[in-house]
């Protein structure tokens, strides 16, 4: 990450948000908005996207909106409009749109200033997730379009107790209470789903394994959280077609990778198709 000057936030961070629920995946913000991301950020990475009125925050800024919904809930996103607010754009160190910041506990760290391609956008991203695994920023986001819709179905007390072991960076109970979950309720995609999530962050939080496989696997699982979930599977189905031996392993990481890319996306439904051609 690049680095362009000092700048201390620390007087809005002050105002509490309840919950990990938010309006959208890049959500424009004012100061009070932003005081509630920075209190956010104590539970998992929020990014600061500043953009002005020229033309590379207008590219810029569906690209990092895209970044963020493909880190399927491990990132938030916050846009501040330096035209609209530059006293913002100020305390935050920005002097060339668009600009990106990672904010971890309440403290913003640059990423970089100026247009930048989407490779070196999803490579920066890839070492915040990183980043926010090793210091447990592990909580996950909830974006809600409809609020009252969202009460009608409250997550089970054991679905709670899962996400706040996630919350408090307990990797390993949250794993343990989605196996039991599992076990008790085996069609519960949703514990599924926090299981592979979990599993997931304990590999990139892991020390690296050697050997070709895992060296392997572990790569896919490094394009997976840049949001570049085609390559990923790529490089494990073409390992399939050839490494008859490991195939159950291979099925198994692609068919959670799966889960969490989405079921109905059209990168997992045709990665399924190639997956089905080679065992049938």
């Amino acid at each position: 990450m690049s680095n362009f000057g000092a700048f201390d936030l620390s007087s809005l961070n002050q105002k509490p948000q309840a919950g990990n629920q938010v309006a959208g995946f890049l959500v424009k913000a004012d100061e009070t908005i932003l005081r509630q991301y920075l209190k956010l950020s104590e539970s998992f990475p929020v990014l600061l996207l500043v953009t002005g009125q020229d033309p590379e925050s207008a590219t810029m800024q569906p690209l990092v909106q895209k970044a963020i919904e493909s880190a399927q809930g491990r990132l938030a996103g916050v846009e501040i409009e330096a035209p609209t607010y530059p006293e913002l754009a100020q305390a935050l160190g920005v002097s060339q749109t668009p600009a990106l910041l990672a904010i971890l506990r309440g403290q913003p760290a640059p990423i970089f200033q100026g247009e930048v391609t989407k490779d070196q956008l999803l490579a920066a991203l890839s070492q915040v997730l990183q980043l926010a695994v090793q210091n447990n920023l592990t909580g996950s986001i909830q974006v809600v379009t409809n609020p009252a819709e969202a009460m009608q179905k409250p997550l089970s007390p054991e679905h709670l107790a899962a996400l706040q072991a996630i919350e408090a960076g307990d990797m390993e109970l949250a794993k343990s209470r989605y196996e039991k979950l599992i076990v008790e309720y085996p069609n519960d995609d949703e514990a599924k789903a926090g299981l592979y999530q979990v599993q997931l962050m304990l590999r990139l939080s892991a020390p690296k394994e050697t050997g070709e496989l895992a060296e392997l696997l572990s790569l896919a699982d490094q394009v997976f959280v840049q949001g570049k979930a085609a390559e990923a599977f790529t490089l494990i189905l073409d390992r399939f077609a050839i490494d008859f031996e490991n195939r159950e392993i291979l099925k198994g990481r692609l068919l959670e990778l799966f889960v969490l890319a989405g079921i109905g996306e059209q990168i997992v439904l045709d990665a399924r198709r190639r997956l089905a051609s080679m065992l049938f």
